[in-house]
Order: structure tokens, then sequence, then C-alpha cells
């Protein structure tokens, strides 16, 4: 029987995670199911939470210290190999039961580095439906929308098969990285892998205070739409994505063919060239999932502050 470890990072999670858990541990897959959770610091009830769940046998977790989600997720991906497939859980979600098998599904006969991701149902915080999905229409999986972060997997939908695994767990971690599901995308796309997108949403995504990273509402005013969009375009990022581009290419080297590296290269250059800016800029190939999307991400690259 193949296997699949599913991957979640907690923080201060006790209000919702009881339901995730649930949600997972009621999974229809063929597979063999193995539950991995690293607490990033909690100091409210989430430790006595997964000590109960353990003491059942329903997941095994280790307690670490406050790294942030991004290197907690990566740190339990290349620390667990041996399992066919991996998946990656938010704490505060609500998974449909087929969600599992129909990503292994996807993916189960390609050869080579494969991903799997969908779109989400967005709820409030009492599973209350807002109105709209994560993705209005079909994302632009493109190298050049990847790199730029105008398209990316996102993490708590995604299924990514050993192959792919086996990359991160064979080397060290990039320097510097956005998010754990950037990454994984970006590394997907550069070596020449296989990313395939289901619209059918696999699960809830629950919107509240303290997502760490949260979706824009349907029920936004536009004025705040707009104000976000400007915040987008003017503010520079913590982390670029000429900055993780440039790690993940550095760490990644030996898999990625010349053609990829000489797009990854653009994308590079882009922080200090306005000639490569420029290139991205009207290139067809880097699209967001809507119209106005695409045009902030292009003023955001054109400004440099991407």
């Amino acid at each position: 029987m193949k296997s699949i470890a599913v991957l979640m990072s907690t923080y201060n999670g006790e209000r919702f995670l009881k339901e995730q858990i649930d949600s997972i541990l009621l999974q229809q897959t063929e597979c063999e199911l193995c539950l991995l959770v690293r607490d990033d610091g909690s100091t409210d009830g989430t430790l006595e939470i997964l000590s109960k769940y353990e003491e059942e046998g329903s997941l095994r977790f280790v307690a670490g210290d406050n790294v942030g989600a991004a290197l907690g997720f990566m740190t339990l991906l290349k620390e667990n190999n041996g399992y066919d497939y991996y998946a990656f859980a938010d704490q505060d979600d609500i998974w449909n039961a087929d969600k599992l098998q129909n990503g292994i599904d996807a993916i189960g006969s390609i050869q080579g580095p494969a991903m799997y991701c969908t779109n989400c149902e967005l709820v409030d915080s009492h599973m209350n439906k807002i109105g709209r999905n994560t993705h209005r229409c079909n994302p632009s999986y493109t190298l050049e929308s990847i790199l730029c972060l105008a398209s990316c997997a996102q993490g708590c939908t995604s299924i990514l098969n050993k192959e792919l695994a086996q990359i991160i767990q064979e080397n060290d971690l990039p320097d510097v990285f956005i998010m754990h599901d950037s990454l994984i995308t970006c590394l997907c796309a550069l070596v020449g892998g296989t990313i395939i997108y289901d619209n059918k949403p696999s699960m809830r995504y629950r919107m509240h205070d303290n997502n760490v990273f949260g979706m824009v509402s349907a029920k936004q005013s536009y004025r705040k739409v707009i104000q976000g969009r400007i915040k987008e375009i003017i503010q520079k990022k913590r982390i670029s994505m000429y900055d993780q581009a440039e790690s993940i290419l550095n760490t990644y080297m030996a898999y990625i063919p010349i053609n990829n590296r000489k797009t990854c290269g653009v994308v590079i250059d882009a922080k200090d060239s306005i000639i490569a800016r420029l290139k991205l800029v009207f290139c067809r190939k880097l699209k967001h999932d809507t119209l106005n999307k695409t045009i902030t991400k292009k003023l955001e690259i054109l400004l440099g502050n991407d």
C-alpha cells in the first residue's frame, strides 16, 4: 500500500484545530495516511489537543521553536522522507472527504516531479459561505507567472509526489523563501515538473482574524480593494521575488534545465535592471488569474517593489 504524509504546522490554533484534524482523519483514501504535526511554539491549548490525538495514535507531533509557518512546513517535509505523497494542511480549515484521493489519482501515474492543487471555497469563522472561491479563473502556471508570484499552488490544497519531495529532502533549504507553497511551486516549475490544477474546491478555507495569509473577502468594499491593490504596488516586500528566485536557483541549480535557468535569470536581474523589468512587464506568459491582478503585478515589477 502506498502512503501519504499530511504535514501540519500549528501555532495557537486551539479554536479550530479539532475540526481540521478530524476532517483529515476522515479522508477517504486508498493510501496509508500519516498526520505529522510540528507546533511552532504555541502558548494556548494547542499542545494539549495534539497530545490527546497522539495518545489515540491518530497523529505524531513535535514541539519546536517559533520559526514561522514557512520554515515549519519545510522542516516537516525535509525531515520526513519515505512517503509516496505529501500534502500540506493549515490548522483551521475543513477538508472535503475526497481531497487527498483526487490529488493522488491526478498525479499517481506521472513520471518525474509533480504536484496537484485546487481551488478553495471561502467561508467565515462559523463555516458560512462567503460567496466566492479563492480563484475566479484558472491560474496561469507558466514559469514566468510562478517565479514572479503571479501564480502559486496554494499550500493547503497541494499534494506532491515523492520525486518532487526528494529534491527538497536531499538538499539544503534555500537561504530565503517567501512561503513553503511559493517555494514548492517555483521548484516544481523550474525543474520541469508537472503542475495540475483542479478548479473544483477540495476544501473550505476559513477566513478569520488570525489567518497567517488570508484571502480577500467578497464583502470588502471596492474602496478597500483598491487601497489594497495600491499598497501591493508601492510597498516593498520583506522578501522579494528576486531574492527567492536567486536563492532557489543557487540551491537547486543541478536539477534545472538551461532554458529555465535563463528565465530565472531574467527575474533575478529585474531587481536592479529596468531592461529586465520591461521584459517581464511585456511578457505575455506572465499573467494572474484576472486582468486587474495581472496589471497590479506588472506595475509592482515595473516599480521594483515585488
